[in-house]
C-alpha cells in the first residue's frame, strides 16, 4: 500500500518506507524533519529513503 501527500504540502517530498511492514509513502520533507511519522498500517516509524523536489 502507498499514499501521497505531495499536493497538500510544499515542493520537497521524501519517499519513506516502514521497516516493520514495508508500507511506502510520499511525505512532505520539510514538515516531517525531526518527527517520527507513524506508519498508517502498523504505527512503526516511517524511514525516509530519498528526497526530491516535485514539479509544481
Amino acid at each position: 500500500m502507498w499514499f501521497t501527500l505531495e499536493r497538500m504540502y510544499g515542493n520537497e517530498v521524501s519517499w519513506c518506507r516502514c521497516p516493520g511492514c514495508g508500507t511506502e509513502a510520499e511525505l512532505p520533507a520539510v514538515e516531517t524533519v525531526g518527527i517520527a511519522v507513524p506508519c498508517p498500517d502498523c504505527t512503526d516509524p516511517m524511514v525516509p529513503e530519498w528526497t526530491w523536489e516535485s514539479a509544481a
